[in-house]
């Protein structure tokens, strides 16, 4: 595993203090694994999935070695992103055949891009969702966690309304972090993506962003 690029388990740059498990639910389902390739906006959407992980129970680790289930959050923008994006998913996989962990969940921007692709491309991929339902992806885990294999998509239309990004497990070294105050864009460039993957501009209210703010300095 020593050609996987040092920056991709993002985990691996949360400190101690944030303790990656999950001490304030009554049950451990598994050991789950987060690997966020991209930009900001894909890190942010990684540490609200880590930290729905962790309030529904998961233990999480930096080491997709150890972990029961891996979720790589790609990236499909740039034409090297999504080949980054289709060398992280094929290494995962490769632990699955193995035998060492017992599934893999797909989800972020490549999803939303090239479904099809990813279906054709890796037929052993558990589930894929899209970023749209991105909140749905610890049932995705659950699911795997409880046996239930088939492969599955999960995807939701754009909302009208950005997603709740509070409850993160902010995974930056103080006293850096990410706060998105809107989603998509209006603009239908013809050489550009991001409206078809993100959806049309949507502003978070004022009170969501300035509630997210105080979440994250304290």
């Amino acid at each position: 595993m020593s050609n996987r690029p040092a920056e991709l388990p993002i985990v691996s740059q949360t400190t101690s203090s944030q303790r990656l498990s999950s001490a304030s639910s009554p049950k451990i389902l598994g050991k789950c694994s987060l690997i966020a390739l991209g930009c900001p906006k894909n890190l942010v959407d990684g540490e609200r999935i880590l930290g729905l992980l962790r309030d529904a129970g998961w233990e999480l680790t930096t080491d997709p070695d150890r972990a029961d289930v891996v979720i790589v959050n790609t990236c499909g923008f740039l034409r090297s992103a999504r080949e980054e994006s289709f060398a992280v998913i094929e290494e995962m996989l490769k632990l699955k055949r193995k035998g060492k962990i017992r599934g893999v969940i797909v989800a972020g921007c490549l999803v939303e891009r090239d479904r099809e692709a990813i279906l054709d491309r890796f037929p052993e991929v558990d589930q894929l969702v899209n970023v749209f339902a991105r909140d749905e992806i610890t049932e995705a885990a659950e699911r795997i966690h409880n046996g239930l294999m088939e492969q599955r998509t999960v995807f939701q239309p754009a909302s009208v309304i950005p997603l709740d990004d509070r409850r993160r497990l902010r995974v930056t070294p103080r006293p850096l972090a990410y706060l998105k105050i809107s989603e998509g864009c209006d603009r239908l460039c013809t050489f550009c993506t991001i409206p078809h993957i993100r959806g049309r501009h949507v502003s978070k209210p004022i009170e969501s962003v300035v509630e997210e703010a105080r979440e994250l300095v304290a």
